[in-house]
């Protein structure tokens, strides 16, 4: 039996982390409006390569519709380099939120991180 739900994942800081918890979504950072929300399929993003710690203390998972894939494909920038991971442009983030979005949690990472 399949699931009937997909899961993704991002990294971010505390006030992404909680933003995207209370409210069920993923949201755009202030002053970056413009620019795409990168989510993976899990396990896609070893959370060590990316950057300050800091920015990427919490792993924000991402509960949707089965389906949602077939949608994130058209986000996938670089499936030779970095397969299963999806650039979702900032006019289409409601979208997703919307119509593919089931639920949001949030787990503090480990300090091996």
């Amino acid at each position: 039996m399949s699931a009937s739900y997909e899961k993704y994942e991002r990294y971010g800081n505390d006030e992404e982390a909680n933003s995207c918890v209370n409210g069920q979504k993923i949201c755009l950072k202030p002053n970056h409006e413009t620019q795409p929300k990168w989510i993976a399929e899990i396990g896609a993003v070893d959370p060590r390569r990316l950057g300050k710690p800091k920015n990427y203390r919490y792993r924000i998972e991402i509960i949707t519709k089965k389906g949602t894939k077939e949608w994130l494909k058209q986000f996938e920038t670089k499936p030779e380099n970095e397969p299963g991971r999806y650039a979702i442009p900032s006019d289409e983030l409601s979208t997703f939120n919307d119509e593919y979005v089931i639920s949001i949690s949030i787990a503090k990472r480990g300090a091996d991180r």
